[in-house]
């Protein structure tokens, strides 16, 4: 009888170890401190060169440090 239910789940487990999979690649890009201080940088020179004005500037800083406090205070959780 457990043979047939782990044949019966198996996509449905598969699904679910493929959904995990994504959702830890999607936090680990996301709150990868490296990337977002490298997309700082890339926010502050187009800022310099003109190509954004101080409030889109500002906008995507507040978001980029955010995002840069919580990978900090997930990294210290660990």
């Amino acid at each position: 009888m457990f043979l047939l239910d782990d044949l019966l789940l198996a996509p449905v487990k598969g699904i679910m170890w493929l959904a995990e999979q994504v959702q830890e690649e999607t936090n680990r890009q996301l709150f990868d401190a490296a990337a977002i201080k490298a997309r700082l940088a890339e926010l502050q020179e187009l800022f310099d060169s003109g190509m954004i004005s101080e409030a889109e500037f500002q906008k995507a800083e507040e978001t980029l440090m955010a995002r840069l406090n919580a990978a900090q205070e997930r990294e210290s959780a660990k």
